[in-house]
């Protein structure tokens, strides 16, 4: 199911706002930390393949091809209609409070739910036709921090950093509208392609309160409207792309098959303003220093994916499937780090960024036959899944090490447990349930295809 954007993959624009108190003219006290959020979680459709730990680059043959591997529809015999509802539970940590020695840590929860998939496949000869809706990302973040001194136990006179009293709210949508056609160019090899409309939509505030810092220390960041909330992100807006998805599958007998597809991201530009009415003293002129950075074309490129998968059968009732999933993250480091550029450093390119990701997803169906036309499928599965986000890389002196390491965590590695089952009744209807447990997000799928 993770090929993750459940933005991640999430996505959220919002979360802290770091300033530092005692760093004379640093622009780190601008530092728009709330892009540490940002994140894509990518899905696969279909309650079968996220219960089988989404594995399902090579098995295909269900409507839900179109996404992740086109080629697959081929190997679909009738005409075939396909939906598809979710729930998600996002589990965000995040910096609250902190002691003398050490920074406190809370977690959040956010949920949404919603149907995510609907298709209708028409194979034609050598040929299939499809027609499809995806809701790639649905993501919804709500979280607060109370003001705070990041402790450092550095010998000498050093920064101490501060972060503001801070409330953040992100709802992000990604949903793609395609047409997809295979051809069969042997009875053991297909070829597909899918060409998608993209729609993204981003609605989400980032406001501190400016008359909370912590005690003693006033923060050098002021306001310039003479408001007590400071805006540090702002956007809400909608923006359309163009993509494609293509996939070869080969198939040389029932028992074996192998599949790969590539996934190209397209462009987003989403009107964003960071630090909208925020403004600095410069204590060497004397002068206040205007911070806010208004993006009229914001850009987020959708990360590019590569994958290749495998699916054995070596029985009429097993099937093991096994996929690897390259993500190119780095996609979407130019317009953030120009940003953090301008706020924060003019080496945020060597302190902060994307990495590329590697997934891997295996997973298992025993299938229970049930009389002539029904049947009971017991799945399950497990993957992994990369750091969707953009985090501290290393490389900053001691003291702004301890601010970055704060404010733009590295989330690491996640595993995910999958699980599910699959009815199939009368020939022509099948219902598959799944679940998928993680440290950063759970969620549950049910889907219904029908063959006419």
């Amino acid at each position: 199911m993770h090929n993750t954007l459940r933005l991640a993959g999430c996505l959220a624009l919002a979360v802290l706002m770091a300033a530092p108190a005692l760093a004379q003219g640093s622009s780190d006290e601008a530092l728009p930390t709330s892009l540490s959020s940002f994140r894509f979680n990518f899905i696969n459709p279909g309650a079968r393949a996220t219960a089988m730990g989404g594995a399902f680059i090579a098995q295909g043959n269900d409507a839900t091809g179109s996404e992740t591997n086109p080629a697959g529809l081929i190997f679909i015999p009738k005409p075939t209609i396909h939906g598809e509802y979710r729930y998600f539970k996002y589990f965000a940590d995040r910096a609250v409070d902190a002691t003398d020695d050490a920074v406190i840590g809370q977690q959040f929860e956010d949920s949404v739910n919603s149907p995510t998939f609907i298709s209708f496949v028409y194979p034609y000869k050598s040929w299939a036709f499809a027609f499809y809706r995806q809701e790639l990302a649905n993501f919804e973040a709500n979280y607060y921090n109370g003001a705070f001194l990041i402790p450092n136990d550095l010998p000498g006179p050093t920064n101490i950093w501060v972060m503001n009293r801070v409330s953040s709210n992100l709802n992000f949508n990604l949903d793609n509208y395609g047409f997809s056609v295979a051809k069969r160019l042997h009875e053991t090899f297909a070829v597909g392609f899918s060409v998608r409309a993209a729609r993204l939509a981003v609605e989400g505030n980032d406001l501190s309160d400016m008359n909370q810092p912590p005690p003693q220390l006033e923060p050098k960041v002021y306001t310039n409207d003479g408001s007590t909330i400071g805006r540090f992100m702002v956007a809400d807006d909608d923006s359309w792309g163009i993509s494609f998805v293509a996939g070869v599958q080969y198939k040389p007998n029932d028992y074996f098959s192998v599949g790969a597809v590539y996934r190209y991201g397209e462009t987003h530009k989403i009107h964003t303003v960071f630090n909208d009415n925020l403004h600095i003293f410069d204590n060497n002129t004397g002068n206040y220093i205007e911070l806010r950075q208004d993006y009229p074309e914001f850009e987020i490129n959708v990360p590019d994916r590569f994958g290749v998968g495998v699916s054995i059968t070596p029985t009429d009732q097993w099937v093991f499937n096994f996929d690897y999933v390259r993500i190119r993250y780095t996609d979407l480091n130019d317009q953030f780090l120009e940003v953090l550029r301008q706020s924060a450093s003019p080496d945020a390119d060597a302190y902060f960024g994307w990495e590329d990701g590697d997934e891997y997803h295996a997973g298992a169906e025993y299938l229970i036959p049930i009389g002539r036309s029904n049947s009971v499928a017991l799945r399950a599965g497990y993957y992994q899944a990369p750091d969707p986000s953009i985090h501290y890389l290393g490389g900053a002196d001691a003291a702004h090490a301890i601010l970055y390491q704060t404010t733009f965590p590295e989330m690491k590695v996640d595993h995910h447990a999958t699980f599910g089952a699959g009815f199939v009744m009368f020939g022509h209807l099948q219902i598959d349930i799944a679940g998928d447990l993680a440290r950063d997000k759970d969620s549950f799928a049910i889907s219904a295809m029908y063959n006419f």
